[in-house]
């Protein structure tokens, strides 16, 4: 049974708007896996490729905690879900790791070199002066 479409009031004319997509309607009662099946948009954009929207996001939070998104009410917590995964997974990868212990006795060895290299260079040319 259909309880209420995805509505909510306008700021500038303070009217209720109804959603355009059948998907959006929001459902009394479903489980979090009948959300999950629940499509919002499947139809060919401009372009004639298919566009499938999910009505809701399904989030597992670290605590265990499943939670659905809908895609247009809930888009915010679902753009900072994205965002903390990007960041969870730049952290894991290894090319962002700053703090490998590798990275900075390589480091290390790269500085001297270095220097031992323009010791050498300087000491060459001051002989080569005098």
């Amino acid at each position: 049974m259909v309880d209420s479409y995805f509505s909510g009031m306008t700021p500038q004319t303070g009217r209720t708007f109804r959603t355009v997509n059948p998907g959006d309607i929001v459902k009394s009662n479903q489980t979090i896996e009948e959300k999950s099946q629940q499509i919002a948009v499947d139809a060919p954009d401009i372009t004639g490729d298919r566009v499938v929207v999910p009505t809701y996001f399904v989030v597992n939070y670290p605590n265990g905690e499943k939670k659905a998104l809908h895609h247009v009410r809930d888009a915010k917590q679902i753009s900072d879900v994205i965002r903390q995964m990007r960041l969870h997974e730049e952290a894991d990868d290894p090319k962002f790791d700053t703090h490998h212990p590798n990275t900075l006795s390589g480091l290390g060895v790269t500085l001297g070199v270095l220097m031992l290299i323009v010791t050498l260079f300087t000491g060459a040319i001051a002989i080569g002066i005098f």
